[in-house]
């Protein structure tokens, strides 16, 4: 059950990501509206990548030089199934300003969904420590 919420909270992290990202990317183009076909890939985009994070994003328990090999290919591994998708939505071409575009969206999406990340399970953190704090006072928990 534990893998099912940490799939629905980092498929949500992810979605609004790439919709930041979509929306930036648009707007810098000059679009005005958006097919409504866009909302269905940016799920399908969603699903694909919080499967690969899910799968692969380092443990509490990987040491550092684990975590940050898991990092970078878990990085590498977004890039790849989002150029494929961007290729097959027509997002992009496949050529190195396309692969660099979508590296550097790919990059964006990760800083929006760990930042949302971070924050959401600090205050989490808190609101914990203070019921405790307020359950046990000074004592050692």
């Amino acid at each position: 059950m534990k893998t099912l919420g940490n799939f629905i909270k980092w498929f949500l992290y992810i979605t609004v990501g790439i919709l930041i990202v979509c929306g930036i990317n648009y707007k810098l183009a000059g679009v005005e509206s958006v097919p409504v076909d866009l909302f269905g890939m940016i799920l399908l985009s969603a699903f694909a990548t919080t499967l690969i994070t899910v799968i692969i994003l380092p443990k509490e328990e990987d040491g550092k030089l684990r975590s940050g090999v898991k990092f970078l290919l878990h990085y590498i591994m977004l890039c790849v199934i989002m150029c494929f998708l961007g290729c097959w939505f027509g997002w992009m071409h496949f050529e190195a300003a396309g692969v660099a575009m979508m590296a550097i969206d790919v990059a964006l999406v990760y800083l929006f969904s760990f930042l949302a990340h971070y924050i959401i399970d600090i205050r989490q953190a808190d609101a914990i420590n203070k019921v405790l704090q307020e359950k046990y006072g000074d004592e050692e928990v």
